[in-house]
């Protein structure tokens, strides 16, 4: 099953009946600092614009609003997340979890060819996700899926492929899905972006809801998904 829904997730999510959904895998948007002029180089100039000029870096975005919003979608009332999120973001996730009383854990993503930046600035070679579960979840998966960090080459070829400045490596997305799901599962993505949770979820054979406002990018994960 793939349910793909173009427009605003808080408005189309409405459609997604209460406990349909047993996790969400998404990657909303994200609060970067463009502070700093040059000290981040060229190539991060050009990331900052490109998620500024698609509204995706959003120093507004309310953490706690959208976590408390997908509560009932989930199957038995069980809460099973997976967000990819900012340095600046994290401790809205954290305080989340803890102050419902919710397991959590962060993992990351390691880039072995970071944008090199200059100055009084640690490198850009991580990218932070962060799990949020309740106890009736388990983590599955074997020693091979379970490290929390993951470590690659940026994901260039699929960033010019399909243009996307943020989109994720298939076998990261395939390693959370291993863990936090089973097969015939239904996974949600709110802000699908190119497609590539869909992409990872039909691979996997996991069923997939994923909604995106970006109609030219819906239109993309739309091809992606559809020619698997």
């Amino acid at each position: 099953m793939v349910n793909l829904m173009l427009g605003d997730c808080l408005e189309r999510m409405k459609e997604i009946p209460d406990g349909s959904v047993d996790m969400i895998l998404t990657d909303p948007p994200y609060e970067i600092s463009n502070s700093g002029g040059g000290m981040m180089g060229k190539d991060g100039r050009v990331f900052i614009e490109q998620v500024d000029s698609m509204n995706m870096c959003k120093s507004n975005f309310d953490v706690r609003g959208f976590l408390e919003n997908v509560k009932p979608l989930f199957k038995k009332g069980c809460y099973n997340g997976l967000f990819f999120c900012s340095l600046k973001q994290l401790h809205e996730y954290l305080s989340f979890a803890i102050e419902n009383k919710y397991q959590y854990g962060i993992t990351m993503w390691h880039k072995s060819d970071p944008t090199p930046l200059c100055n009084n600035k640690y490198l850009n070679d991580i990218e932070w996700c962060i799990y949020i579960k309740q106890s009736g979840k388990h983590i599955k998966g074997d020693y091979s899926t379970k490290s929390l960090v993951y470590k690659s080459a940026t994901n260039r070829v699929d960033k010019k492929l399909y243009g996307h400045p943020t989109i994720k490596p298939i076998p990261l997305l395939l390693k959370y899905l291993t863990n936090h799901t089973e097969s015939g599962d239904v996974v949600f993505d709110p802000f699908m972006g190119s497609g590539s949770t869909g992409v990872a979820c039909k691979n996997l054979g996991r069923n997939f809801i994923g909604i995106e406002k970006d109609e030219t990018y819906f239109k993309i994960a739309q091809d992606r998904i559809n020619a698997i």
